[in-house]
């Protein structure tokens, strides 16, 4: 081998070691306690998401389960303002003589009871469509959906207006 092939270099060992000392410090201590700081912090903020997306599916539960009662009791009403628009023309039938006043004082008030039956009907069909989009946000809180993404697309608070008003 010819001497002119190799070359040397003469470099001092001191930050070599230093280097060393740190990695070795690095690999014993296994984390550093800022980034045990951060895995703590993130695993913190797991749970509380988690605890905000149970609650919201509790919430969820809860309003459907209470929505679902809605539709009996409307029929209910219903049946019953029948029975009392059928009490009231049948009592205006045989009451009617020339001494008392004609059946058409009553008329006002039978369409205004049947405004509220077709009312009452609308009231249904909404509660039903309440009810569908309560089972896709279900369906979609159970999938994995972000909360803010699940919040975002809530489009029941005109819905809910409507109930909180009756």
């Amino acid at each position: 081998m010819p001497e002119e092939d190799i070359s040397y270099e003469i470099i001092p060992v001191t930050p070599i070691k230093k280097l060393e000392k740190r990695i070795e410090e690095i690999e014993s201590s296994g984390t550093s306690p800022q980034l045990q700081n951060l895995i703590n912090q993130i695993i913190e903020l797991i749970r509380n998401n988690q605890k905000i997306v149970n609650d919201v599916i509790r919430a969820n539960t809860d309003l459907r389960n209470e929505l679902s009662k809605l539709p009996s009791k409307i029929d209910e009403l219903l049946t019953s303002m029948n029975n009392f628009l059928s009490l009231v023309e049948a009592a205006g039938r045989e009451e009617i003589t020339p001494s008392q006043p004609s059946p058409d004082i009553f008329k006002p008030m039978i369409e205004e009871l049947k405004n509220i039956s077709e009312q009452n009907k609308k009231l249904i069909e909404s509660n039903q469509s309440v009810l569908e989009e309560l089972n896709k946000m279900s369906k979609r809180a159970k999938g994995g959906m972000r909360v803010s993404t699940l919040l975002s697309n809530y489009p029941l608070r005109k819905n809910l207006k409507k109930i909180e008003q009756i």
